[in-house]
């Protein structure tokens, strides 16, 4: 497994996909590949969106490259399997991860 970080890209901020996840910070998580990592973030931080009428459905933006970069990483701190580690040192369990 590789660890990777992935962060909110700063002329994006003001993007509404960001009203889809629980968090808006650099986090660090364990996974096979680029893909995975933004699968596992956005496992951990997906927060249900009203629809709107003539708006499609927002989707979390851990996964759109355009809003958020992701790259390996060894120098970070490593997060616990299972979770994520966000920049402010918060964890947050990945559901449905293992933890062993």
């Amino acid at each position: 497994m590789t660890l990777f970080r992935l962060a909110p890209i700063d002329i994006r901020a003001a993007d509404e996909k960001w009203s889809a996840s629980t968090i808006q910070e650099t986090v660090w998580v364990e996974a096979r590949d680029e893909l995975h990592a933004r699968h596992l973030v956005e496992a951990a931080t997906l927060k249900m969106v009203d629809l709107k009428p003539g708006r499609p459905p927002l989707f979390s933006p851990w996964l759109d490259q355009v809003i958020t970069s992701c790259f390996a990483d060894q120098d970070a701190k490593k997060p616990t399997t299972g979770q994520i580690l966000t920049a402010t040192g918060k964890a947050i369990a990945i559901p449905g991860a293992e933890t062993a």
